[in-house]
């Protein structure tokens, strides 16, 4: 087989005669998923008996060869319509159809943007390294390893990854349950040991610094890190309230139980200091989010995004100088042990 024949992907049609198979399209064509070119013959015999004999069927012969080899040069191939044609879908197509699946399926806003956001990132790692042109069925573990092994060399933390891993390995069981690869290539791949948390409490000085400044700055998110301070709110749960969550007359803020951490709703009570702060927007509409997503999280249709949380919480944290293990999480670590500390000692 020449390797040109390789380059190129398929070795155009000819015409050929036997006296077993009449008379034939002899072809080859490169199976994707072996990396071997495969030889194909299409028989003619009942397609030319519609011809006269003569002159009118051996243009018919070339007609029909004409007409394949333009759709093999176009990217064509036979093995597309076997019962292995799912094996040959392109990876991008192979994330809409998923993402749609799981759509119909009702999996909830918050995983269907984490499924979303990591398999684009993948989509988009495939193009950049050239393996776009791989398909669902010749995408193999070494390049899914080469992947992972991208995760870890751009620094991201040991849950970064982790979470990474474990979509991967949702979207391609999916996939091979579906037909569209013969062996899940994420399976076997360990995840990282999970990371000591960095975090520490924080003194009343400093937060006393961090009102002063964000009551200027962004006064929504000295709000934000009340909720997480005297709430005990994660910063999730923060960022999808909305104004029917509010109760201001029994003093709590409802966490539904889609956005709960454990699936569970409960009640998060308010400050005083805190039901002064949202009094305002008592009179918005219930669907509103408390922290919308514009610059100074006010009040919107659309939510904000935790990223938003995260970049001034790191500026606040810049401005203060305050240490890295001092993070927007550290403020319900350091409220709670505020409130055990506070509590009355047992009397029995």
């Amino acid at each position: 087989m020449p390797e040109a024949a390789k380059i190129l992907s398929y070795v155009p049609a000819v015409i050929r005669k036997s006296k077993s198979l009449g008379v034939y399209a002899d072809y080859y064509v490169m199976d994707a998923l072996s990396g071997e070119m495969v030889r194909k013959r299409t028989r003619l015999t009942n397609l030319l008996k519609r011809f006269p004999a003569g002159r009118q069927r051996q243009l018919a012969a070339q007609r029909f060869v004409e007409e394949l080899n333009a759709k093999l040069s176009g990217g064509w191939t036979p093995l597309m319509e076997t019962e292995d044609a799912r094996l040959y879908t392109r990876l991008s197509d192979l994330r809409e159809v998923f993402l749609k699946r799981k759509q119909v399926e009702g999996v909830r806003p918050a995983t269907m943007q984490s499924y979303s956001s990591i398999t684009n990132l993948f989509v988009r790692w495939c193009e950049d390294t050239g393996r776009h042109k791989k398909t669902s069925g010749t995408f193999l573990r070494v390049d899914a390893v080469c992947y992972m092994d991208s995760i870890v060399d751009k620094g991201n933390s040991n849950r970064s990854y982790d979470n990474t891993l474990k979509t991967l390995k949702v979207f391609w069981t999916w996939a091979l349950e579906h037909c569209y690869c013969r062996e899940n290539p994420f399976a076997g791949l360990k995840p990282l040991p999970k990371e000591k948390k960095r975090r520490i409490l924080i003194d009343p000085q400093t937060r006393a610094k961090m009102a002063e400044y964000l009551e200027v700055v962004c006064p929504q998110m000295l709000t934000v890190c009340m909720l997480v301070y005297s709430s005990a709110m994660r910063p999730k749960e923060i960022a999808n309230i909305q104004i029917r969550d509010i109760d201001l007359q029994r003093r709590c803020i409802v966490v539904r139980d889609e956005v709960a951490k454990n699936k569970k709703s409960r009640c998060a009570s308010l400050t005083p200091a805190l039901v002064a702060r949202l009094e305002p927007f008592a009179g918005l509409p219930g669907h509103y989010y408390l922290f919308g997503s514009n610059q100074q999280i006010r009040p919107g249709e659309k939510r904000v995004a935790l990223s938003n949380f995260r970049k001034k919480w790191d500026r606040l944290r810049e401005v203060l100088q305050m240490p890295q293990e001092m993070q927007l999480y550290s403020l319900r670590d350091t409220g709670i042990t505020d409130l055990t500390c506070c509590m009355p000692a047992s009397t029995s």
